[in-house]
């Protein structure tokens, strides 16, 4: 059973999905560019009842706030806000792509929190061509636009600071990727895995960039069998 919840933080209120028993150990789910909690509903399924699952909808994203300044250290704040107002202690944390990113951050400033990290699919930024977004939201879009304008450069930029600090997240990692069928490029992935003390990388075939929907049978089993310990 998920349940839907709206908390109030220091940037406004935002809305998180909470699925499991409370005494569960739990994992803080962060979405991708565009999507929001409910990306994560069928992981949470999948890994109930063992696991509690949370997911967050970061800031512009979902039905929380729309702040209008975006950034990824920002949005790293509003996990460390959310952290705190659910005690949350000895966590996992999993991120997809914007979400990984934002994990990352997190866990590289607050390393004593996180009891294992699981990122899809996500290098830590590195300065890559790839086109920028139009300024205008095109269509469709859910979310606030100006997330994606305003992060996109961060998005593919080095910062070293950042790229220093991987070496502070000492627990286990399991990054995860789509190998060629996706648009990210898979040597970052690579490269940030060898700054973290404790990380693997998983290659799923055919994943592409969302292989946590696009291969859902393989993702859950690495990721179930990392959380057990087994992998």
């Amino acid at each position: 059973m998920t349940a839907q919840h709206t908390i109030r933080l220091p940037a406004g209120d935002f809305v998180y999905r909470e699925t499991g028993m409370p005494d569960r150990p739990t994992v803080l789910a962060l979405h991708g560019m565009g999507r929001d909690g409910s990306d994560w509903d069928a992981t949470a399924q999948a890994i109930a009842p063992q696991f509690r699952l949370v997911a967050l909808d970061l800031r512009g994203h979902g039905q929380s706030v729309r702040t209008g300044q975006y950034s990824l250290e920002a949005m790293r704040d509003d996990v460390a806000a959310f952290v705190d107002a659910l005690q949350l202690s000895d966590f996992v944390l999993l991120g997809f792509s914007l979400g990984g990113v934002v994990a990352y951050l997190y866990a590289q400033s607050h390393p004593a929190r996180v009891r294992q990290l699981v990122t899809v699919d996500t290098p830590l930024p590195t300065t890559w061509e790839q086109p920028a977004p139009p300024a205008q939201a095109p269509e469709g879009v859910r979310h606030d636009w100006n997330a994606t304008t305003q992060l996109f450069p961060e998005l593919h930029t080095t910062n070293d600071r950042w790229w220093h600090d991987l070496a502070r997240i000492t627990c286990p990692a399991l990054l995860l990727r789509g190998g060629e069928t996706s648009w990210m490029p898979q040597e970052r992935i690579e490269d940030t895995a060898r700054q973290l003390p404790d990380a693997r990388v998983i290659e799923i075939p055919g994943g592409g960039h969302p292989l946590h929907r696009t291969q859902f049978a393989a993702f859950t089993s690495h990721l179930t069998r990392f959380l057990r310990g087994a992998e």
